[in-house]
């Protein structure tokens, strides 16, 4: 981003006193606290969707939250000299989270228990006019199922393989099979009665809550990154940020376990969500992700990343099996 965008930080009666660049934006310090400037990339209701969210979350007293700041004329966007679009919003002084400290993901999991609270108390109004419904998982793990047949399909005709390709076949059956079974319990849970108990209730979820997502202010933990929001069941939050966790830490079940328990004590897990989210580590996940990576690439070059990564996945598929049978 051009530094010629802070120029419309005046729109909105702020003095900058510093600025430093961040991921896809300009972190602020003004008269004002910390602020996030960005130059606008979607269309107007990408972003009227994600301020409508966090000042719904706001107004239920959950506070620390990437909300945004109007312009002194009450307008979401301000305008440079160009006619290019930015928004800016509340920003931290903040660690982010890191997922190797005990204690800061005891937090952040007590974070979001605290949080899914709060967003079970936003107006239901609100939420039925402008939050979207999660893809349903039957219908999402069929999906990615039938790209992993596809896939082996492709790779059983492919004369000339690559090294990538044919560790990719030789492994494909095993989590296949772990897809077909992931795939049979959770109709045998009836998720059917969760998934539209979830959607009557308006569960909402964050949507995308891992480490990058949380950070530590000296006044406690702040959540941003709402725009994946939306209505599902909530232990589907719990899952993204733990599959993260545990890939990280070689899916050792006593950091697992912590962020169940940190989870628990604000918000208890009930037996369904305790199954679905055993479901969810069922399903190979990311696996998968690099069969999609894979299909939806040029494969006439595999580069050394990708070989490493399904290498990496393979190597921790015990353990991950493992972690799964503590699931109960």
């Amino acid at each position: 981003m051009n530094e010629k965008a802070l120029s419309v930080i005046g729109q909105y009666g702020l003095e900058v006193r510093k600025s430093v660049r961040t991921r896809g934006g300009i972190a602020v310090l003004t008269d004002d606290g910390y602020k996030l400037l960005y130059e606008c990339t979607r269309s107007d209701s990408y972003y009227e969707r994600e301020n409508m969210i966090t000042a719904g979350i706001k107004r239920t007293g959950f506070e620390y939250i990437d909300t945004y700041v109007m312009t002194a004329e009450g307008t979401l966007f301000s305008q440079d000299a160009q006619g290019r679009k930015y928004i800016l919003k509340d920003w931290f002084d903040a660690q982010e989270c890191d997922i190797r400290n005990e204690t800061h993901v005891a937090m952040a999991a007590g974070t979001l228990a605290v949080l899914h609270g709060h967003m079970m108390n936003m107006d239901k109004c609100e939420h039925e006019l402008k939050y979207n419904n999660a893809t349903d998982m039957r219908m999402k793990f069929d999906k990615h199922t039938k790209e992993m047949r596809m896939v082996g399909n492709y790779l059983k005709g492919k004369k000339n393989k690559n090294e990538f390709e044919m560790l990719m076949r030789r492994s494909l059956m095993t989590f296949h099979e772990e897809a077909l079974i992931a795939a049979q319990e959770l109709e045998e849970m009836d998720y059917g009665s969760r998934i539209e108990k979830a959607r009557t209730s308006y569960e909402m979820c964050h949507g995308s809550y891992n480490y990058h997502n949380v950070l530590f202010t000296d006044r406690g933990c702040a959540v941003t990154g709402f725009e994946h929001c939306c209505v599902d069941c909530q232990i589907n939050d719990l899952y993204q940020f733990m599959r993260k966790l545990l890939e990280k830490n070689g899916w050792d079940a006593r950091a697992g376990h912590s962020v169940i328990e940190a989870y628990s004590e604000v918000r208890p897990v009930s037996d369904d969500d305790m199954k679905l989210l055993k479901i969810n580590f069922l399903y190979p996940e990311k696996f998968w992700k690099v069969i999609n990576f894979y299909n939806n690439s040029n494969k006439s070059w595999i580069p050394r990343k990708s070989i490493e990564k399904l290498e990496g996945v393979l190597a921790q598929n015990d353990a991950r099996k493992a972690f799964i049978e503590t699931l109960h």
